[in-house]
């Protein structure tokens, strides 16, 4: 009888075990195939919210389509490939559920509105990654580095030195950038406007009243640039590290102390001029005058003449990594919009670049300026001509 109950303990134990590991390996099998199927650009996509937005945006990226013929999906740059971290970001991917089932980026324009805040959270995340999932297709330390673009090759040479990462430069690459977070006027830290608009009547006599400049390019547009690349440019001038003779009366402490170059920096990043005037309409009655000061402040770019598909080529290639696909600049990194400044300006500029006469960013880039012809720049003029044209 103790024999019997023996043999039937082992059994029950073997039927368990038995039992136990097949329910193991249906339940492992199932949570992985979940892991995976969670991570096709199918299921990436299966909300409209998605859909709608960055999948567009991503369709229209080289990650989408390029001369390779490699194609990276949401999942590759989304999600690790290692099996602790893999999990982990599939448990952060609860808020974005979260989101999903309330409704909070169900349109549009609530997507656009919590765009910034997104992407940055994104951003943190490849930062303190050191970009791993970029990593998993691109590596410094195996760069063909003499075939890549010019200013490129030089920033990746640099970046191999002082251990930078991916993201720290390739924002938006797939996805558009957020637009910068526009802070309601009465947000807004509140500046002497009364003080600035007398500044600014110096600056008026060469840059206009509204910080629009000179349509013969002889004075760049100031308005609507970037509080911080202003004042730094400032800062430059009063050091004498960017040389410019009509600024040198101007650029002293005396005339502008730090104050007044945080104001009047602030005072012209703030004036918003248009591209076109609005339509006239024909039931109200007709202000000339109110048309003719509001023509003052219309500045849109003349076509410069030049290959305009040729030009996006070359500045896609050689300039849109830091300036941005559409020459919006790069408020972060103090980097200027290159839309709606006049094409005479940026010319004189990157003639000043290759003479080594103003600083680009590197000392080595005049020789990367030189070493593109006068076709190549007025072609990329002409295409930075149409960009404010929209």
């Amino acid at each position: 009888m103790l024999s019997m109950i023996r043999v039937f303990n082992k059994k029950t134990s073997l039927f368990a075990a038995v039992f136990f590991f097949v329910t193991g390996i249906v339940l492992w099998g199932g949570f992985n195939t979940v892991m995976e199927a969670t991570n096709t650009l199918s299921f990436c996509i299966s909300c409209h919210e998605m859909e709608s937005t960055v999948y567009e945006e991503y369709r229209h990226s080289v990650h989408y389509t390029n001369s390779s013929g490699v194609r990276a999906t949401c999942s590759d740059c989304h999600v690790p490939k290692e099996w602790v971290p893999k999990v982990i970001r599939k448990i952060q991917a609860s808020k974005e559920l979260y989101y999903w089932i309330t409704g909070e980026i169900d349109t549009p324009e609530k997507f656009e509105a919590k765009r910034h805040q997104l992407a940055s959270r994104v951003w943190d995340s490849m930062k303190t990654t050191d970009s791993r999932e970029c990593r998993n297709c691109h590596h410094l330390s195996v760069m063909e580095l003499a075939q890549q673009a010019r200013f490129a090759a030089r920033i990746h040479a640099d970046a191999i030195d002082k251990g930078e990462t991916c993201i720290d430069c390739h924002k938006g690459i797939t996805h558009k950038l957020p637009q910068q977070e526009v802070i309601a006027e009465e947000d807004r830290e509140e500046i002497d406007i009364e003080y600035a608009e007398e500044i600014n009547d110096t600056c008026a006599g060469c840059h206009g009243e509204f910080g629009e400049g000179s349509i013969d390019g002889e004075y760049p547009r100031l308005a609507g640039m970037d509080e911080e690349y202003l004042a730094s440019q400032i800062r430059h001038f009063k050091t004498r590290e960017r040389l410019n003779i009509p600024m040198l009366p101007y650029a002293t402490e005396r005339e502008l102390p730090e104050e007044d170059v945080r104001l009047i920096a602030a005072y012209l990043s703030r004036i918003d001029l248009p591209t076109k005037l609005p339509p006239i309409v024909e039931e109200e009655e007709f202000d000339a005058l109110a048309r003719l000061e509001a023509s003052g402040r219309v500045v849109n770019i003349a076509r410069y003449p030049g290959n305009v598909e040729k030009g996006r080529r070359f500045y896609q290639k050689e300039c849109a990594g830091c300036h941005g696909d559409q020459g919006q600049g790069d408020d972060g990194r103090k980097i200027p919009q290159l839309t709606g400044q006049y094409s005479i300006y940026l010319n004189r500029q990157i003639n000043n670049f290759r003479k080594g006469e103003r600083l680009h960013d590197d000392l080595r880039d005049a020789d990367i300026f030189k070493s593109f012809s006068d076709a190549e720049i007025d072609d990329m003029l002409a295409y930075l001509s149409i960009l404010d044209d929209g």
